[in-house]
């Protein structure tokens, strides 16, 4: 198991910009609701807490 880095800047309340080795991610969201949109075109959107999140991809090449 080897050591993670990320760098994470957070823009207002609700949006919060996620930089790490393998790419980057924009969350949107507060307690309730998270919203995420990596740089592979996938979506995930989940309840914290609860244990219920739904995953899609938004398109592109599948490989």
């Amino acid at each position: 198991m080897g050591f993670k880095f990320t760098k994470s800047f957070r823009i207002g309340k609700l949006f919060r910009f996620n930089k790490n080795k393998k790419g980057a991610s924009i969350s949107v969201g507060g307690k309730n609701v998270k919203v995420t949109v990596n740089d592979k075109k996938k979506l995930t959107a989940s309840l914290p807490g609860t244990g219920i999140s739904y995953d899609t991809n938004l398109g592109g090449k599948k490989k």
